[in-house]
């Protein structure tokens, strides 16, 4: 279980890093974290339709609000190959 925080340690890391070096810390994050809210969200709708989903817990909240659309599409991507 300690790999699993270690883990999110490191990807907050690397995720603040990446915004600070834009020009506007803010906008960056909030950006960020509303567009992969909104992709986990749009991955929960469709998937009524389409028999792939995400489970939604702290651990792909923190990676879809991070990374946005592609964390998310790495999470979909990991839950079809793992």
């Amino acid at each position: 279980m300690t790999e699993i925080y270690i883990f999110t340690g490191i990807l907050i890391f690397i995720a603040l890093v990446i915004f600070k070096t834009s020009k506007n810390f803010f906008k960056a994050m909030f950006t960020s974290i509303l567009g992969g809210l909104g992709a986990i969200c749009a991955v929960g709708a469709i998937s009524y339709f389409v028999p792939i989903s995400i489970g939604i817990n702290w651990l792909t909240m923190i990676i879809s609000a991070l990374f946005s659309v592609p964390g998310v599409i790495m999470l979909l991507l990991l839950n079809v190959f793992c």
